[in-house]
């Protein structure tokens, strides 16, 4: 008769390594004691124990009804890694959630890989009041998952050049934005509370962000160090003396030849660059003084503007006479509209039907065209056209 399935001591330092270790009992904050590994049935006030002493009660106490309970309610075979990652699981959440948990219904219906992300799940827990991430219960759960998937035989091998892994949109969704909280196990007064590290502590992202810096530090002094001034025999580059001689050399270029800068010496340093053209001296003009004493100021001489001879002056007869006679038109146009307008009907010659319009017709459209011609002479005038 085969033995019964009993986690192994790979899950017992998996549950040890996660609970922690509490030599005195401490009081949890609803009230109950815990002591040794997490366990919480027979703790009281002033209860010590050693390290060998709690391992025997997880073993035997805390960890067999779990054991039992996992045998009973798993349909489905299990390896030693699945048995031993189940007991971890269920001593964490407890034995009534592990019931209610998918991961059960999931391992007894054959979806094995379902059921290990289901665990994935219980990762919350309530700190300081509220329910958030714990990213001690991420690790836990990460690590019980990784034990449950190990098979007993070894990895299978799938190498990336025989299978490249693709994006999964929906592993990508399901993943959660909500930041972990690090926590860390208080024991003030004799009672043990979970709470966030206490200010001081570097966060991850405050770690991160130090390394980051220190890195880039580091790369900026190494940049620095390697562009810094070298020898200028070494380098190529003419030293400062040689360019302040150069220069002197062109702003003066009527001093000695021994003042002149070596120019083979920056040739043979930069083959590339051409020699600089000498200039020759620029002839000032003097201006003539005057008894005085003050200088004499040369104005260039006035010319008379040209005047028109009215075709082609500055005002061309071409350019404003149609804008003058359609004018005169326009004038004349308004004055017969009046007219006809004032005049009575039987006065008028000819006379016919539709007479008593042509006056104020003619009157409006002879005010449009002065306008517009008067306009346009006015822009014929001026030169704006």
């Amino acid at each position: 008769m085969a033995l019964p399935m009993r986690t192994s001591g790979a899950g017992v330092e998996l549950i040890k390594s996660f609970e922690g270790f509490r030599a005195r009992a401490t009081r949890l904050p609803d009230g109950n004691w815990i002591v040794g590994f997490g366990h919480t049935a027979g703790a009281r006030e002033g209860l010590r124990v050693t390290r060998a002493d709690a391992e025997l009660v997880l073993r035997h106490h805390d960890l067999a009804p779990i054991e039992e309970l996992i045998r009973e309610r798993v349909l489905t075979p299990l390896t030693q890694n699945e048995f031993d990652a189940l007991v971890s699981f269920a001593f964490n959440i407890g034995t009534d959630a592990f019931l209610e948990s998918n991961v059960l219904a999931l391992l007894n219906s054959g979806e094995r890989l379902q059921a290990a992300e289901g665990m994935t799940a219980w990762r919350k827990g309530r700190v300081d009041g509220e329910v958030r991430v714990v990213d001690a219960l991420v690790r836990r759960r990460a690590a019980e998952k990784a034990l449950f998937l190990e098979h007993p035989s070894g990895r299978i091998p799938v190498p990336g050049a025989l299978m490249r892994p693709q994006f999964d949109p929906g592993a990508a969704l399901a993943m959660s934005r909500e930041r972990a909280v690090v926590i860390e196990a208080r024991t003030e007064d004799g009672q043990t509370s979970a709470a966030p590290p206490r200010p001081g502590a570097d966060t991850a992202p405050q770690a991160a962000a130090r390394a980051v810096a220190e890195r880039m530090t580091k790369l900026l002094d190494e940049q620095q160090a390697a562009s810094a001034p070298q020898d200028a025999s070494e380098t190529g580059v003419p030293t400062a003396d040689e360019i302040t001689r150069a220069v002197s050399a062109l702003a003066e270029p009527d001093g000695h030849e021994d003042d002149r800068p070596d120019d083979t010496v920056i040739e043979a340093r930069h083959p590339r660059m051409a020699p600089t053209p000498k200039t020759e001296p620029v002839q000032r003009q003097t201006v003539p003084e005057i008894p005085d004493g003050r200088r004499e100021i040369l104005r260039p001489p006035t010319v008379p503007p040209a005047r028109g001879n009215g075709l082609n002056g500055d005002i061309s007869l071409l350019r404003w006479l149609p804008y003058a006679l359609l004018s005169g038109l326009g004038l004349w146009g308004v004055f017969e509209g009046v007219r006809r307008t004032a005049t009575p009907a039987p006065q008028r010659f000819p006379a016919g039907e539709g007479e008593a319009f042509v006056g104020p017709l003619l009157a409006f459209g002879s005010v449009l065209l002065s306008v517009l011609a008067i306009y346009y002479l006015y822009r014929a005038i001026t030169r704006q056209d």
